[in-house]
């Protein structure tokens, strides 16, 4: 990769994952009430969320791995981010999503960034189908690494009868990733956006405008949070 394309997709991973991660702070803050109390906010994160912002940034910037380092600077800003009660769960299970994301969408079978995808009902309803696999598996996966590394990385210790009890909750809030998932990924690959050639854009306008959205979403969080 030339030494400008580099630069360029260095700057892309970390705007969208700065855009991810100030997501997974605010959104992760709401506490829902009534009937929706035990709605699990990790699963729309992490399968409509999550998984929308790599599959978009698939199509877009057509360069596999990309999304995990979006999720390492999404998990960055969410380890900074004092939300919830387990800080480094959220951030270890962001990581882990887009490394999972890396494992299904690089294969050349499930390649989104293909141009030959329309509109179609039969494209509506594979990409449904592949979005309801990946949400599963992107929040089941990401779920279970964290339940095995938060507790060895902050007490060295790993109880896989702990572990073992919790497997039903985890499956349980996997299924609505799965739902989310099948709305997520249609969207992100067939909506219509305008056609960008990120080559063509000037580069002060570019990183320029790059550096602007990533400071103010590391900003936003600060602010939401610190002040």
């Amino acid at each position: 990769m030339e030494k400008k394309n580099a630069y360029r997709l260095l700057a892309g991973i970390i705007v969208i994952g700065s855009i991810w991660g100030m997501l997974e702070c605010i959104l992760g803050s709401i506490k829902f009430s009534g009937t929706l109390e035990a709605f699990p906010m990790g699963a729309l994160l992490g399968g409509f969320v999550g998984l929308g912002l790599m599959s978009f940034s698939r199509r877009m910037f057509q360069v596999r791995w990309m999304q995990l380092g979006m999720a390492v600077v999404a998990g960055i800003l969410r380890f900074w981010a004092p939300v919830g009660t387990c800080v480094i769960c959220s951030a270890l299970a962001i990581v882990a999503e887009g490394l999972v994301f890396e494992l299904i969408f690089n294969r050349p079978t499930f390649n989104i960034a293909n141009r030959g995808w329309t509109t179609q009902r039969s494209s509506i309803m594979t990409l449904g189908f592949l979005g309801v696999v990946a949400g599963f598996t992107i929040y089941f996966t990401g779920y279970v690494f964290t339940q095995i590394m938060t507790p060895v990385i902050t007490t060295g210790i790993f109880t896989p009868a702990n572990f073992i009890a919790v497997l039903p909750l985890i499956y349980g809030k996997s299924f609505f990733a799965a739902a989310l998932g099948a709305l997520a990924l249609p969207i992100a690959v067939l909506a219509k956006v305008p056609s960008i050639n990120l080559q063509n854009i000037p580069n002060k306008h570019y990183y320029g405008t790059a550096s602007s959205i990533s400071v103010m979403c590391w900003v936003v969080v600060f602010a939401f949070y610190y002040l």
